[in-house]
């Protein structure tokens, strides 16, 4: 059963006043085109390193789930993730005296793992060789655990919650609209809800804007998203191609080169965004004039190490492709190695979130029953 609409409404109000506020957004001219990058994040992003764009979702599923009576005290919270929604989640839900545990597919940063083990979150990492395409075996893991301990697990689970699109079409569909006209929209491809949100709507008030959804492709780099439409057989269940519009494939390379080019603009920008940025460059070379908006998920906080190691991986490729950012790779570089280290980060996080007492663990995907015994769940 969904919450009703005034119960939306409620809870919605309640998250933009106390901490939901929208952020500002950057505007990149190239030519005739204004490319509009839509933050997620402040702009000193070490002010509040964890806010993500899944701030929305993640605080009105767990209201969502939490004023229906489904979590109830003693329950631990179970959801699949990336990262991203798992961190604002664990925010949430250990403030509120909740145990959490996040299942991660096989390529999130370790330094992602240790910045949810910091704030009390248990893993049950999924290995390489159960890796299916994208992100089966970490979501249907996930809810077989939970419907084999439901009395003691709930799963929170954004891939099949029609609350994560209503965040989205609440809050980041009404922040677009207050921007005014805009001709085309870039939105990266993960759970699937930001694009539905927008999409809807756009839909709804019959909006003249022409959404582009971003993927990469099957094998990739890029944390936080995935190859959705094409090779693979399950899609989030929110997602349906009946009310989508173009999607578009970016790989690696024109990814990491559209991060650099944001950095350039002063754009400390997530993996993500360079996805997306990128295809909103191609698309005003071709457009010549117009309003193209992205969105900037998250920031660099949480992929530091993991981007300056992949970035040199493909220098050659970068530089061989795009000439152009050949000394701004060397500038990027330098910058990274300058931000705060792994250890450095952590301690930021302890200073400006409530942390919990004792750290969480990272449980290999063949031991769940030490992960379960530890939380006090019986096998």
């Amino acid at each position: 059963m969904m919450i009703s609409r005034p119960l939306i409404e409620d809870i919605i109000e309640c998250l933009r006043r106390d901490y939901l506020k929208p952020m500002k957004n950057k505007v990149i001219k190239l030519n005739d085109v204004s490319i509009i990058v839509k933050l997620e994040y402040p702009e000193d992003f070490l002010t509040d390193p964890l806010r993500t764009i899944k701030r929305k979702p993640a605080s009105l599923l767990f209201e969502d789930v939490f004023s229906k009576g489904l979590l109830k005290q003693g329950r631990t919270i179970i959801t699949a993730s990336s990262g991203n929604f798992l961190r604002e989640l664990a925010l949430i839900a250990l403030n509120r005296g909740f145990k959490i545990i996040g299942v991660t597919p096989p390529r999130i940063p370790y330094e992602s793992l240790k910045i949810l083990t910091s704030l009390g979150v248990n893993i049950l990492h999924i290995s390489e060789e159960y890796d299916l395409c994208p992100r089966e075996t970490t979501v249907f893991y996930t809810r077989s655990l939970a419907e084999r301990y439901r009395f003691n697990l709930v799963n929170i689970d954004q891939y099949n919650s029609w609350q994560n699109v209503m965040a989205h079409l609440y809050m980041t569909w009404n922040e677009i609209k207050d921007l005014g006209e805009i001709d085309y929209a870039c939105i990266p491809l993960g759970s699937t809800g930001t694009f539905m949100g927008i999409t809807t709507g756009s839909n709804l008030e019959k909006w003249d804007m022409k959404i582009i959804g971003v993927q990469p492709t099957k094998y990739h780099h890029i944390p936080g998203v995935h190859h959705i439409v094409g090779d693979c057989e399950w899609s989030p269940e929110i997602f349906t191609p009946l009310i989508s519009r173009e999607i578009v494939t970016v790989d690696d390379v024109d990814a990491y080169a559209g991060l650099i080019m944001l950095w350039k603009n002063g754009i400390p920008a997530g993996p993500s965004t360079g996805m997306t940025f990128i295809q909103a460059v191609k698309l005003a070379e071709k457009v010549k004039e117009g309003r193209i908006l992205t969105i900037s998920a998250d920031s660099i906080f949480a992929y530091r190490d993991y981007v300056l190691e992949y970035v040199k991986e493909i220098k050659e490729q970068i530089i061989d492709r795009y000439p152009e950012l050949a000394e701004e790779y060397v500038r990027y570089v330098e910058w990274l190695k300058k931000l705060p280290g792994l250890d450095q980060r952590m301690e930021l996080i302890k200073k400006l979130y409530r942390v919990a007492d004792e750290a969480g663990r990272v449980y290999r995907f063949d031991n769940e029953e030490d992960l379960l015994k530890e939380i006090k769940i019986s096998t």
